[in-house]
């Protein structure tokens, strides 16, 4: 008797590289997210260049992420292989979510300290959708890694002395 599953894993979860895809989607989303929320967390002070940049940084950063988890500007790969060949790669990705998880997660706790210090109020809905998106940006990184370490050492298992598997593209 064959069941309809023999060699295969259910349809839910079809591999670790799909659960790879959606949880490094997740983590490209959330940095636009981040992005807008920073927009709308923006004082009008002196810290108003530093939160607009921060918001173009963040939201860039998270479209580039996407296009190299999902290919979703299609039209534009070439460019975006060209000039930021790390959103191509699953390293550079990685260390994309890693660093703008820790340092969004960081600012945040900055903010709400000064805040709670100088006796404001500060919104408990807006901290806890900041946190998840920074939690979904390391526990992205995470992911990232985890798939290039495997694909890495996939690629070496089969090609041993083979080019090196972490040259980018390098135009002249």
């Amino acid at each position: 008797r064959q069941t309809a599953f023999k060699n295969s894993e259910s349809p839910a979860m079809s591999s670790a590289e799909d659960v790879a895809s959606f949880t490094g989607t997740v983590s490209a989303c959330a940095m636009p997210l981040l992005s807008f929320l920073g927009l709308m967390d923006v004082e009008f002070s002196a810290s108003l260049i530093h939160g607009l940049t921060r918001s173009v940084v963040l939201g860039g950063l998270g479209l580039l992420c996407l296009q190299g988890e999902t290919g979703v500007f299609y039209r534009q790969t070439d460019v975006i292989q060209e000039n930021c060949g790390f959103a191509m790669k699953r390293l550079g990705r990685g260390i994309s979510y890693l660093l703008a998880g820790l340092y969004c997660a960081g600012a945040r706790t900055a903010a709400v300290t000064q805040a709670t210090a100088a006796g404001e109020v500060v919104s408990s809905a807006f901290g806890f959708t900041w946190y998840t998106c920074c939690a979904a940006l390391v526990l992205g990184s995470l992911v990232s890694f985890w798939a290039w370490h495997g694909q890495r050492r996939s690629d070496l298992l089969q090609n041993p002395g083979g080019p090196d598997l972490d040259a980018y593209y390098i135009s002249s």
